[in-house]
């Protein structure tokens, strides 16, 4: 296992105005995301055991417990759609299906990260990135372990 000293994650959290959908894309380090998926989902689980199905589930259940996008206090589902190793980087990226949302004005939009916190505390940073481009929001947080929510209220559109 690589050691490193950052304990970052980055996520994508994107709006398509045109198909009016929801998606999520998500960054970890395999090394950190591995141990905290054992760590929280796995318990007691031997690896060696693991069908691809059985990661999936996995993680799709650490991001029900670590991860949400609410709209109108509604959470929305995280299913996967792809994954993707760059194991030169040590970098696994979860790639969440999309979600059909049509979003209005006044709608609200909770963004929550607290994945890798209880692992790594305040060590740990998490980057997400908001696009919702018809109301002219493109935003980058950074949650830490107490700033780990981000919320929205959508306004007027930017023309």
């Amino acid at each position: 296992t690589l050691s490193h000293p950052l304990k970052l994650s980055a996520s994508l959290v994107e709006y398509d105005p045109h198909q009016e959908t929801l998606r999520l894309e998500c960054k970890v380090f395999i090394d950190d995301f591995d141990s905290s998926l054992f760590l929280s989902v796995l318990k007691g689980v031997d690896r060696n055991t693991l069908t691809s199905l059985d990661k999936k589930r996995a993680i799709e259940a650490y991001f029900e417990k670590f991860y949400s996008i609410k709209v109108n206090r509604k959470k929305v589902p995280l299913k996967i759609a792809a994954t993707r190793v760059l194991q030169g980087h040590n970098v696994l990226i979860i790639y969440f299906e999309k979600t059909k949302l049509p979003i209005k004005k006044g709608d609200k939009i909770e963004v929550r990260n607290t994945m890798l916190f209880r692992d790594f505390g305040p060590a740990q940073m998490n980057r997400i990135a908001v696009r919702i481009p018809t109301f002219g929001i493109d935003d980058n947080h950074v949650a830490t372990l107490y700033d780990h929510t981000f919320n929205y209220t959508l306004g007027v559109p930017k023309s």
